[in-house]
């Protein structure tokens, strides 16, 4: 299928900046499939929590499609790597996802084709060697396809990486995202890619860049990455002595309700038996470390799903 779509350039005067839980989607309407002219938008959603940037963002020109476009599959589950991290992995500041989560609750045919890598199938992401630079291809309808060669099919030619950050839902981790919307993700196992967040709704489905914090508070529940780590609770953001309410251990249910740079203000049920609070166990709310000095999330999402 050919293409020819002049995309239009507009420069974006950003008046926000994420602090914290923010959702980045949004950028050009969908690409159309005659030859046309395509207007462009954005829509970023932010947080209650923002900052002012005194700074406009231009939104780089849509790279040319691929001359010849793989018909659309979903990924092989048996080629997916990296599901649930290990302590020694790093997960980055968030994810790269389907921007409507909605069919997650849907029994839906169609719906439940998404789930998974399946998402992939009705994705469009052109990617880049490094911000403002060469553009190296893109992963489109569940294909990786490196400009002028042969398409890769993901999960079947080559392993690709993901983690599962819902239970029936697998993401791309982004590693960085800087203010002008570049940002870096992991899709192999050795591979990193750099693309824009005004080039995620070029395919039948709209793609977002989630923070962390945004997901951590949606998800309920968080557990410790590392075996048997306890952190101190506090009842403010800030590592005093005199600051100290307890400890939270590994047998506790932590739920998120804020975050503020590296902490997280969470409510602890402890102790705990899995999902089953312990008899005398005891409900407190505090602050606790979220995130170690080099910057790398201390916990995930609940095995359980409690």
């Amino acid at each position: 299928m050919a293409i020819a779509a002049v995309m239009k350039k507009k420069v974006v005067q950003i008046s926000t900046l994420l602090s914290i839980a923010v959702v980045f989607g949004g950028g050009f309407s969908r690409l159309a499939t005659r030859a046309s002219t395509v207007s462009v938008e954005r829509d970023t959603f932010f947080s209650s929590t923002v900052e002012t940037l005194a700074q406009a963002r231009i939104t780089p020109p849509v790279p040319p499609l691929p001359a010849s476009i793989p018909t659309p599959r979903i990924p092989d589950v048996e080629g997916i790597i990296g599901l649930i991290p290990t302590p020694e992995d790093d997960i980055g500041v968030g994810h790269l996802r389907p921007r409507d989560t909605s069919f997650l609750n849907s029994s839906d045919s169609a719906a439940n084709s998404l789930l998974g890598a399946g998402w992939l199938q009705s994705a469009a992401i052109p990617i880049y060697i490094e911000p403002n630079g060469m553009h190296w291809g893109w992963i489109i309808n569940g294909w990786l396809v490196p400009n002028s060669q042969t398409p890769i099919a993901l999960g079947q030619d080559a392993s690709f990486s993901m983690l599962q950050a819902y239970t029936a839902l697998s993401s791309f981790p982004v590693m960085q995202i800087r203010e002008d919307g570049w940002f870096e993700f992991q899709y192999t196992p050795a591979g990193r890619a750099w693309a824009h967040v005004d080039h995620l709704n070029l395919g039948s489905l709209d793609l977002a860049v989630e923070l962390w914090e945004s997901h951590f508070v949606g998800t309920g529940e968080v557990e410790f990455r590392r075996h048997g780590l306890s952190q101190a609770l506090y009842g403010a953001p800030a590592s005093t002595q005199t600051n100290v309410l307890g400890l939270v251990g590994p047998e506790s249910q932590i739920q998120p309700i804020a975050f503020e740079g590296d902490w997280m203000r969470v409510q602890v049920t402890q102790p705990t038996a899995g999902c089953t609070p312990l008899p005398g166990a005891v409900i407190r709310e505090g602050w606790m470390r979220w995130r170690s000095d080099e910057a790398q999330s201390l916990v995930w999402i609940t095995a359980e799903g409690c």
